[in-house]
């Protein structure tokens, strides 16, 4: 019990001994009073607030810790300290320097407007080095999105008085950093040439040095390649394509980056069965059926699926059910190369549309890219549709990229569409080059702007210089005329072509045109036109015969007509796969001095084969036939037969005037004039295919073609003509080039079967660039 007691006060005497303690330590460390050097423009009771700390606060190293943090984070000073001595805390500050000016130097690229709008530190602001950093970044960062990689930033700081500086950013926008080459590993069905035309970045011609221009490396539109490569094999049946890497390697020492997709292309797939599960039982699924186009044992086709899920919905919605959402399920069979497609059609939930965001278009207006929208503001939220949306936006190629997010709204019932552009270089250049023994070298010129000004409208001019024709043409399109599918446009057109060696007279042409275009479906477009145009015919020779002395003069002629097209192929320019088919009607006689009804079909189907084998079939049909009595006349008949017969020069099949109609003795056997055909015919097949060493390495291709046409009928009296309907054929190889200047193509055709009035061309050229 004693020992107890002797503990207990122990115990207590300790205690009081570590409570006196502790009392006297805090008395000892309460700060009493604050004191703040070093400052010369913020004044000791802002810096004293900023810290956070007030007289009779008891002092420690986490309340010091915690002020430094807060005195540093106003970012007003690049140096603190606090020192703490018998009550006393001292903060000694080094403050920033106050900008006084911000200038840049040696840009030209980018303004001083964009780079002010860019930085953080501005005039009057407080220089830290961190958002010094942040800027040099974001310069940076602006330089290589214009396409110049090589850029440089030097920023310099120029005190002066009253702890003030000017900062300078010294920049070197360097050149721009081209691409030299796009290279392709592991592509064994589609040449480096194909994957080229199906991404967006493209490589840098001899034409960009000529203008200034040039297509630089971009990092987002590389990715956004990838997509578009996948998308081009899923669409030709490779369903297990993966791009395995992207590789771009920047040669420092000449700004100039090349460019190396690693892929696997995979097995080709066609499909297998094709099936519906309507899980809301509302309609016939053999009316549903009936607007799928996918077939069994076609080659598979992502477009296709989709284009068929867009249908389903389409017909759901117009019979009722505004919600309905259609599920493509693949079912793969690698046994036999085949995919199942089991259209499931469910109700999906009652969600709107609360409002649709569109980011990233700096020079495309939004109402452009609200137009190509199947959405808008209030409707049902269907994805087939907002799918169909981003496709359409992608298909108006002004854009490298297009993404979209979809958004909770201001209910749970609402979602904001978030759209994403970036935008890409829509001006384009084109030429072509043809020559003939007759009419020597002929030149072409088109440049064209597909976005001008950024609202969308398409504007071209077309330019013929040669030895016996100047021809001008000036287009304009509004896609969207009065806010509605229907595109509008006019052109204004003349052309002074001389056809004395090949028909004996010299012909002018001036004239205007409207024409309004229909969308019928994803493929099929009506186009309605109407053109009044003068024609003139001049310098007939006395000595020429009295068909040709009759036809000189001015006729007026005014022409509205109508044609349908159907495109589906899967690239415009350089297609292996699809058809496109055209029909046109112009009827003459809508006023004017001459009427007649022409009637043209042009057709063109690409099917692609394995290794790059690439075949195509081609046909041209037209006839003109005069209305109450009126003859077609020499400057009205069709000279050639479309634009596929190849071996023959132009108006080479044309019937001709004999040479003792009334002409003089120098009109020889090989010189008669041609006078033109009331009807034509003309096919063509050929095959194109890669040439071992040259195509990898260069980028050559070569190909063989034969093709084979007739033109015949004249209202002339057929005593006097040289007339005949046999049909003539040529046969011929190409090289396809895809050069540093852009495609090229070189054609050496033979004629086989001719006429003796016929007129033979061996060789022929063309190619085309953009800008």
């Amino acid at each position: 019990m004693k020992k107890l007691i002797i503990n207990f006060f122990a115990i207590t005497a300790f205690i009081l001994i570590i409570f006196d303690s502790l009392q006297s330590y805090a008395s000892n460390h309460i700060i009493k009073t604050l004191e703040v050097i070093g400052n010369n423009r913020i004044d000791d009771a802002t810096i004293i607030n900023y810290s956070g700390i007030n007289a009779g606060d008891l002092y420690n190293e986490d309340i010091i810790d915690e002020s430094l943090k807060k005195l540093y984070e106003t970012q007003l000073f690049s140096d603190v300290i606090i020192k703490y001595e018998y009550s006393n805390l001292l903060i000694e500050v080094k403050e920033n320097f106050l900008i006084n000016q911000v200038a840049f130097e040696g840009n030209k690229v980018l303004d001083d407007k964009s780079l002010e709008s860019l930085t953080k530190l501005k005039p009057r602001s407080t220089f830290s080095s961190e958002k010094l950093e942040q800027d040099i970044a974001s310069i940076i960062n602006a330089y290589r999105s214009a396409g110049r990689y090589s850029i440089f930033v030097e920023p310099k700081v120029i005190k002066l008085d009253f702890n003030r500086v000017n900062l300078i950013f010294e920049i070197n926008e360097g050149g721009v950093t081209k691409i030299t080459d796009i290279n392709f590993i592991g592509n064994l069905n589609y040449s480096d040439r194909n994957l080229r035309n199906a991404i967006a970045t493209k490589r840098s011609t001899f034409i960009d040095k000529i203008w200034g221009t040039g297509k630089s490396y971009d990092n987002a539109i590389m990715e956004y390649d990838k997509e578009l490569l996948r998308q081009f094999y899923r669409n030709n049946g490779y369903v297990n394509f993966r791009v395995l890497s992207s590789v771009a390697e920047l040669n420092a020492q000449n700004d100039r980056f090349l460019i190396t997709f690693t892929v696997q292309e995979g097995e080709r797939f066609n499909f297998g069965d094709i099936s519906i599960t309507d899980q809301m039982n509302a309609k016939p699924i053999d009316q549903i059926t009936k607007v799928i186009n996918t077939v069994k044992n076609d080659v598979y086709s992502e477009k296709k699926v989709q284009n068929s899920t867009l249908a389903i919905v389409d017909y759901m919605r117009e019979n009722g059910q505004p919600f309905a959402q259609i599920n493509a399920i693949e079912k793969v069979n690698s046994a036999d190369n085949t995919i199942d497609i089991n259209y499931v059609i469910s109700n999906g939930p009652a969600t709107y549309i609360e409002r649709i965001d569109i980011t990233g278009n700096q020079r495309t207006f939004d109402y452009v890219i609200r137009e190509e929208l199947a959405i808008s503001e209030g409707d049902a939220y269907n994805q087939s549709y907002l799918n169909k949306s981003i496709r359409n936006i992608r298909n108006l190629n002004f854009f490298s990229d297009v993404k979209v997010d979809t958004l909770q709204g201001s209910a749970p019932d609402r979602r904001i569409v978030k759209i994403t552009v970036s935008e890409k270089a829509t001006g384009s250049l084109a030429f072509g080059a043809g020559y003939s023994s007759l009419s020597g070298v002929v030149g072409t010129i088109k440049i064209a702007e597909q976005n001008l000004l950024g609202k969308g409208q398409r504007v071209s001019l077309d330019l013929t210089l040669g030895g016996n024709q100047n021809l001008a043409n000036l287009s304009f399109t509004e896609p969207s005329f009065l806010d509605s599918p229907v595109s509008a446009g006019f052109d204004v057109y003349g052309n002074e072509t001389d056809y004395s060696d090949q028909s004996g007279y010299k012909n002018k042409k001036l004239g205007a045109g409207v024409r309004f275009g229909f969308p019928l479906s994803e493929e099929l477009r009506l186009n309605l036109k109407y053109s009044h145009t003068t024609n003139e015919v001049f310098d007939v020779p006395s000595s020429s015969a009295l068909s040709l002395r009759q036809l000189e003069g001015t006729r007026s002629i005014s022409e509205v007509g109508y044609s349908l097209n159907y495109n589906d192929l899967d690239n415009t320019y350089t297609p292996t796969n699809g058809l496109s088919l055209a029909f046109s009607q112009d009827f003459a006689g809508f006023g004017g001095d001459v009427k007649y009804l022409r009637n043209e079909l042009s057709s063109n189907y690409y099917i692609d084969f394995t290794k790059n084998i690439i075949g195509s079939v081609s046909l041209d049909l037209g006839h003109i036939f005069g209305l109450d009595g009126q003859d077609i006349k020499i400057s009205d008949a069709f000279m050639d037969p479309g634009n596929i017969l190849r071996g023959f020069q132009t108006r080479g099949i044309s019937p001709r005037l004999k040479p003792d109609d009334g002409a003089t003795a120098a009109l020889s056997g090989s010189n008669e004039e041609a006078i033109g055909g009331n009807t034509y015919i003309a096919a063509s097949t050929g095959v194109q295919f890669p040439i071992p060493s040259f195509t990898e390495e260069y980028g050559i291709k070569g190909g063989f073609h034969i093709n084979a046409g007739t033109m015949f009928g004249s209202d002339l009296d057929q005593s006097i003509i040289n007339d005949s309907e046999s049909i003539r054929t040529s046969i011929g190889a190409s090289i396809f080039w895809d050069s540093p200047i852009g495609p090229l193509r070189f054609d050496f055709t033979e004629a086989i079967n001719k006429e003796t009035f016929d007129k033979t061309e061996f060789f022929q050229f063309s190619g085309g660039t953009s800008f």
